[in-house]
């Protein structure tokens, strides 16, 4: 007889409140055992190993970012604006959750570089086949800013009072129509030649 599936995800959910909680340096099988209710073999089963158990976690949470971004998505746009603007969105709004989970990742990925690999490969395809111009260097840009305004974020540093966060976001957004709208346009007029 086969391990019920149900375990393996009671285990990633008790792993990531585990880590929100107290962080991935306090996450023991004996603690998931505890918090998840799935025995310790049975966890083993699953995940041989830590690490393994660390990188379930990060592909749980792209699928998860995934899903934000597919909310956050207008759809009154082109496919790249809408994906840019979700992109920016998703980095900019606020999710306490999220900001815990990985505030309780840092130390587990300093100490194991290779945790991140699953949202290292999903960041290559999603900029995959690409082609590096002026326009999309400067819509990478606005991506750059958008994760540094996360990452200020989640330390408060700088610390930002909140209706000048409120113009940044906006000015981001703004930005993004009309590099976006610039690319289209000049799309157009090559396309017309």
């Amino acid at each position: 007889m086969g391990r019920h599936p149900a375990a393996r995800q009671k285990v990633i959910d008790a792993s990531r409140r585990i880590v929100m909680e107290r962080g991935a340096g306090c996450l023991t099988f004996d603690e998931i055992a505890q918090v998840s209710g799935v025995t310790r073999g049975g966890i083993t089963y699953h995940f041989p190993t830590k690490q393994a158990l660390l990188r379930a976690l990060v592909h749980q949470d792209i699928a998860q970012w995934k899903a934000v971004e597919s909310e956050l998505k207008p759809d009154d746009q082109s496919p790249e604006t809408a994906e840019l603007l979700a992109f920016l969105r998703a980095h900019t709004h606020e999710d306490p959750d999220r900001r815990r989970f990985v505030t309780g990742m840092l130390g587990a990925a300093t100490l194991d570089p290779p945790i991140l690999d699953p949202a290292r490969q999903f960041e290559r395809e999603r900029f995959e086949g690409i082609e590096w111009n002026d326009r999309t260097i400067r819509l990478q840009l606005l991506r750059m800013a958008a994760m540094g305004l996360f990452w200020a974020d989640l330390f408060g540093c700088p610390e930002i009072e909140a209706d000048v966060r409120d113009r940044l976001v906006s000015t981001l957004e703004a930005l993004a129509l009309e590099w976006s709208a610039d690319g289209a346009v000049n799309e157009h007029r090559s396309k017309e030649d």
